[in-house]
């Protein structure tokens, strides 16, 4: 890992300048705006991480403070601590690498006799009843917990995170764990993969998420792309009957976190996608989780794009593509008590979609819906929800607010916005 002192920075050419049609940045209050990507702010209104003093990151660090990366144990000693810092990933980097350039495999990770071959045979239904336990189990919980060791990054308060031209992550869970003051922009982060998913009696439980914002409070992420690589769990066998998945969620928002935005980027072909708030018990969300999502591309996420317990949601100006219908159950989770308010979003759906199947219900009570196109029309997606499931008729209304936020566009034009600005390694 090599400190970068700023003059050098700007001297060789590495201050970067968005080239894509998203709003620049202005600054939070009292801070300049600055032709260094890695020294940007949050705009002031951009969202709910603008709120209550807004998202700078380590836009204050020093010049010892600042780093390139280009390998794993770099990246992760580059982000921990809570001194403000900015960290300039330069090239791919593989979680599953040793720190002299050797791959990691499943194998390597296993202890204690785990194979998958053995835990199939030991927990098959056929003579085990319900949720693995015993020392093949165990086995398989410590083999976890040697992935988790490599794959896991824990990033500290104040950070900037940035990549420098098209850079992707693989295989990393980058988590934002109970710290303040952090941004994420221009990475693709590919394929949390989890080598050891666990039996819960009737279905396989998977661990790694590409980002999780646990605890955790002003936090920005821009310009990212997040997808499942490879690795396409619609394509994974089936143990049990059941499909042996290999990832878990795709960007959750859980725990109390609280003022994130999420901005111009690209979610691509997972499942469980963006869960925020993790359980209908967990009365202490109430009054945090409140989260802004525009201008991002949500491209075949088969459900929970958001999924919403508790918090308050801003979901405007985004563009949603579902190209199949076997693989689409609903976009929009309506969990206990949230409020969630969807402005001005596009939707593309393929025969076979309706507008009705947007909508979850999940607990919830009501959404707040409006300037939604679908296909080339403006619909109301809640009153096709209500017309389908008279029975479970959400209300038009909800308690909570939008939060600060930028102009809301009219749909089309977002979404062709959008199609050509969202996403990683668009800024330069």
């Amino acid at each position: 890992m090599m400190s970068i002192p700023l003059s050098i920075v700007m001297a060789t050419g590495l201050a970067l300048t968005a080239s894509v049609p998203a709003p620049a940045p202005q600054g939070a209050e009292g801070i300049p705006v600055s032709t260094d990507l890695g020294r940007q702010v949050l705009a002031v209104g951009d969202g709910w991480a603008s709120a209550d003093g807004g998202t700078t990151g380590g836009t204050s660090a020093i010049p010892e403070d600042v780093h390139e990366v280009s390998s794993r144990d770099e990246l992760a000693a580059a982000v921990a601590g809570s001194e403000p810092k900015i960290v300039y990933v330069k090239q791919h980097i593989d979680a599953n690498t040793a720190s002299d350039g050797t791959p990691i495999a499943c194998e390597d990770y296993a202890v204690d006799g785990y194979s998958l071959d053995a835990y199939l045979a030991a927990f098959d239904p056929a003579h085990w009843t319900g949720q693995a336990s015993g020392p093949l189990e165990d086995a398989r919980k410590a083999s976890s917990a040697n992935q988790r060791k490599q794959i896991r990054i824990d990033v500290g308060a104040n950070t900037t995170i940035v990549g420098l031209g098209d850079v992707q992550l693989t295989g990393f869970t980058l988590n934002i764990d109970r710290v303040d003051n952090v941004i994420v922009r221009n990475l693709r982060l590919s394929d949390a993969y989890d080598c050891f998913p666990g039996w819960n009696g009737d279905t396989w439980k998977t661990e790694w998420d590409n980002l999780v914002v646990s605890g955790s409070t002003h936090v920005w992420l821009d310009h990212l792309t997040l997808d499942d690589g490879g690795t396409v769990d619609a394509e994974q066998p089936k143990y049990f009957g059941q499909p042996f998945l290999r990832h878990d969620g795709l960007l959750d928002v859980v725990r109390q976190a609280d003022l994130v935005t999420i901005s111009w980027s690209r979610m691509v072909g997972h499942d469980k996608s963006l869960l925020w708030g993790n359980g209908d018990g967990v009365t202490a969300d109430r009054g945090r989780l409140r989260v802004t999502l525009h201008h991002n591309e949500l491209v075949d996420l088969e459900q929970r794009a958001p999924r919403v317990r508790f918090g308050q949601a801003h979901v405007y100006n985004n563009l949603y593509r579902v190209s199949n219908p076997d693989h689409y159950q609903y976009s929009w989770g309506v969990g206990v008590e949230s409020s969630i308010i969807a402005r001005n979003n596009t939707f593309e759906l393929a025969p076979g979609i309706f507008p009705a199947q947007i909508i979850g219900d999940f607990g919830g009570t009501g959404i707040d819906e409006e300037g939604t196109w679908v296909n080339g029309r403006r619909a109301s997606v809640l009153d096709a929800y209500n017309s389908a499931n008279p029975d479970q008729a959400l209300a038009p209304e909800v308690s909570g607010t939008p939060g600060p936020h930028l102009r809301i566009e009219p749909a089309p034009a977002a979404a062709e916005r959008v199609e050509r600005g969202a996403g990683s390694g668009l800024l330069n």
